[in-house]
């Protein structure tokens, strides 16, 4: 892995990337899905990864028809969430490390994600992580919503430093290409969807966790004088 520019920020997407919620997030969906009798596929539901509400209530509503009742459907995903999340909320491995080193050496930090403002809060604060971030881009703080670049562009916006200077952490397929198109340096860890051709191509590099950013940054860092 190399770089193009030093590393002045880092900029994190929320859900798969810093916490391990996506797959509790689609097991919600498609089990309220079931008990409402509707029935997708995984790779149905996978179309959500990476992209807010109002897709997902499309992809539904455009799927199931006039049997998809948004009201019953959040009643019966907030339940199913809310039991698979009641023991708190997962963090994904090599994040808490990842995090305390860019403390540790003073980089400002950001979420930008496709998450309400209010629901990405309540998730980093029990996952005790939400200190370590100086902004949070929410999905009801943009127009245009990831893929659009508009999350990342207005996250290095709040911590005052350009795109090109700024690592963009991103799981998701939608997210990279958000990440990217914001001029942001992006580093893809999959988590339920494979990097691409497509994904490789605008990535400088694709890893397998937050550890090994971790490595590639100890690594990259100018040796201690003699």
């Amino acid at each position: 892995m190399m770089l193009p520019n030093a590393v002045h920020a880092a900029i994190f997407d929320m859900d798969g990337t810093l916490l391990d919620t996506e797959r509790l997030y689609l097991r919600a969906i498609s089990e309220a899905c079931s008990s409402m009798r509707l029935e997708g596929d995984d790779g149905f539901y996978l179309q959500m990864l990476g992209t807010p509400w109002s897709n997902c209530y499309a992809l539904m509503e455009r799927r199931f028809g006039d049997g998809f009742v948004r009201e019953r459907f959040d009643t019966l995903f907030e339940d199913r969430f809310g039991a698979l999340t009641r023991d708190g909320v997962p963090v994904k491995p090599g994040v808490r490390e990842l995090l305390a080193h860019l403390r540790s050496r003073s980089t400002p930090m950001a979420v930008a994600t496709s998450t309400s403002g209010e629901i990405a809060r309540r998730h980093l604060e029990r996952a005790g992580l939400l200190n370590y971030f100086a902004a949070q881009i929410t999905a009801d703080m943009v127009k245009e919503a990831k893929p659009a670049p508009e999350t990342f562009v207005r996250a290095a916006e709040e911590l005052d430093i350009a795109s090109k200077y700024c690592l963009a952490l991103e799981d998701s397929p939608a997210g990279v290409r958000s990440a990217a198109a914001s001029g942001a340096m992006t580093i893809m860890v999959p988590d339920m969807a494979p990097a691409t051709a497509a994904e490789r191509s605008v990535c400088v590099a694709v890893v397998r966790t937050m550890y090994d950013v971790l490595d590639y940054l100890i690594a990259a860092e100018p040796a201690s004088p003699a």
